[in-house]
């Protein structure tokens, strides 16, 4: 199966700030034929002061940034399928370091995390797709890489789809995912999308990877077995609007945010280590084996993962 965002890039790289891979070495057993053998693989920034106190005194440099941490994948990860991705995109100086990640490897941006940038605001702030949003945009487009419009607010994910529909009047025929969110009709959060949002994206033929993480789905203590259902009454809901070609699924697990920073992380719905078992075991009770193998796989796959013309 294939996780549509899982933080494994910035795990790598904060693990090499601390010259300890013992966490790494840990996930290594997750990733394999039986369980996630693909995944969008993502690198974030956040607000400048929530990176200070992750970076251990180091600057900000996205390509070093990136550039170690794809290579450490390739170490630790080397027959796993991979989509590398950046979410926040505020330290990216300019288009001209966009492609220079572009020939690095980089092929999914989300433009913001929940803050506001130069180039949009997230799911926390106020604000519109910038100009200098737009241009980035476009460019990105233009190069190949997906956007990824997870963690926008409503503003900018407004303004974004526009623009996505003008580019394609002119020609172009940008790769759309949502990689990590949920429905908000079904649980009002600010980083789930509502179905108007859903259905504005049907003609890029999007992907939209449902989140697995508990903060997504209630702020109550609940049971697994309720948590899981939620879960999956989001998924036959995309699969409503946008049809079953077009969903696919992801974790955002947060352990690492415990293990590495000691923070405290909301209930983990699915442990990791039989993710692709767990998924199959639900969905089996809304979905045929063939329409489990495009939710777990397919559908990402097609969108992201086979080299498209641009």
């Amino acid at each position: 199966m294939i996780d549509m965002h899982y933080d494994l890039l910035s795990i790598l790289y904060y693990c090499y700030l601390r010259n300890d891979f013992r966490y790494v070495e840990e996930l290594q057993k997750y990733f394999n034929d039986n369980n996630v053998n693909g995944l969008i693989a993502n690198l974030y920034f956040m607000s400048e002061s929530e990176m200070q106190r992750e970076m251990m005194g180091k600057p900000i440099d996205v390509l070093e940034m990136f550039r170690v941490s794809t290579e450490l994948f390739k170490k630790y990860f080397p027959s796993i399928e991979v989509v590398y991705s950046i979410e926040g995109c505020d330290y990216i100086k300019d288009t001209n370091e966009l492609k220079q990640l572009y020939d690095l490897g980089l092929r999914s941006i989300l433009l913001v995390w929940n803050n506001k940038n130069k180039y949009g605001s997230g799911a926390r702030a106020t604000g519109c797709l910038t100009e200098e949003g737009k241009k980035f945009i476009v460019e990105a487009i233009n190069l190949g890489i997906a956007i990824d419009l997870s963690h926008m607010n409503k503003e900018t994910f407004i303004d974004t789809v526009d623009l996505l529909k003008d580019v394609k009047k002119n020609g172009l025929n940008p790769k759309v995912i949502v990689s990590h969110s949920d429905v908000a009709d079904l649980y009002s959060h600010p980083r789930n999308i509502t179905e108007n949002q859903i259905s504005s994206l049907i003609e890029f033929n999007p992907v939209m990877g449902l989140v697995s993480y508990s903060m997504f789905l209630t702020n109550k203590d609940e049971s697994l077995e309720t948590l899981k259902h939620k879960y999956l009454s989001h998924i036959k809901r995309v699969v409503e609007i946008l049809g079953i070609d077009n969903v696919g699924v992801s974790t955002d697990d947060m352990g690492y945010d415990s293990v590495l920073f000691d923070n405290p992380v909301e209930r983990i719905i699915f442990p990791y280590e039989n993710l692709k078992d767990e998924l199959t075991k639900l969905l089996k009770e809304e979905f045929s084996q063939e329409e489990i193998d495009k939710i777990l796989n397919l559908n990402i796959r097609n969108k992201l993962f086979r080299e498209e013309e641009k």
